[in-house]
């Protein structure tokens, strides 16, 4: 490659914005949407792109678009940038002298642990004005310029400002008159199931790993997100399977009981990654959050 080559390696802002934005939707449409152009604009922008790398980053089909290996492998790279531009851009203009503090959170525990918990920082910190945007699945975090970010999975998926909460430990969840019901775990049979779909460790991990995998669920519903599954549970409408760091303040109210006892340790917990170290609000609310994990058994 020649110098004058070497000037243009990296291609345009715009190119790799709709890249990133789109890989965020698998949707152009949504993504012109989120941009304020036109579908074709984006289309448009990143096929160029494609073709300056000489590689497609997306499977174009009838139900959407998929990430390619090459899209896959090459999208971390487009986001840390943006992260890195957004963080200097903020340094440049003085943001850790501002009042405010973003924190963009795992939606079930944005519902389940921080907002019971959040009034306890903010009375500590009355000058900060504070954000709290949510995130359903991982992929909602892309582009995410939250100072202060709550993440669920695996240890390996983070960086080296990324902190964990602790061990999950994994156990079944219902209400207390179902409860009534289940003396061992073979009367789950019974009984509806309420799952989790995009979820690892969810009812067949349990039974895998408690030594189970005789035990027949014969009627199981499926949902997104364990806000759904464990309300459902709360309101007697079937067992989910939850983890410590969600349930225990519903069980500690008697809203929920763990009718067999039988925990595992989960393969995904809660991870907190600092985004902005020099913002000190985010600084004050990570050291607050991980003294309130401090010593917890199940995170």
């Amino acid at each position: 490659m020649s110098e004058n080559d070497r000037r243009f390696v990296t291609p345009p802002l715009h190119w790799l914005r709709a890249f990133a934005v789109s890989a965020r939707h698998l949707s152009f449409t949504d993504a012109a949407e989120e941009l304020l152009i036109t579908q074709s604009a984006v289309s448009k922008q990143v096929r160029l792109l494609e073709q300056h790398l000489n590689q497609p980053l997306f499977l174009r089909g009838h139900r959407g678009l998929q990430l390619t290996e090459a899209g896959r492998n090459y999208l971390p790279t487009v986001v840390r940038a943006f992260s890195t531009l957004e963080q200097g851009t903020r340094s440049f203009l003085g943001y850790s002298t501002a009042r405010n503090l973003h924190i963009k959170c795992n939606y079930a525990f944005a519902t389940f642990w921080l907002t019971p918990h959040l009034g306890e920082f903010m009375a500590a910190n009355p000058g900060v004005e504070m954000t709290v945007s949510t995130a359903l699945w991982e992929q909602d975090f892309l582009e995410s310029n939250a100072d202060v970010e709550i993440h669920y999975g695996r240890e390996a998926s983070f960086g080296e400002r990324s902190f964990s909460l602790g061990q999950e430990a994994l156990f079944p969840v219902c209400a207390p008159e179902v409860a009534e019901r289940l003396a061992a775990p073979e009367d789950l049979a019974g009984e509806r199931i309420l799952d989790l779909t995009g979820i690892g460790d969810a009812w067949d991990y349990w039974l895998q790993q408690a030594g189970l995998k005789g035990v027949q669920l014969s009627e199981r519903q499926y949902f997104s997100t364990y806000v759904l599954s464990l309300n459902l549970a709360r309101e007697g409408q079937g067992v989910s399977m939850g983890h410590g760091t969600l349930a225990e303040r519903m069980i500690g109210r008697g809203e929920l009981c763990a009718p067999f006892g039988i925990q595992v340790p989960g393969r995904d917990r809660y991870f907190a990654v600092q985004n902005h170290p020099e913002n000190p609000h985010a600084e004050r609310f990570l050291a607050w959050l991980l003294a309130k994990f401090e010593g917890r058994g199940t995170g």
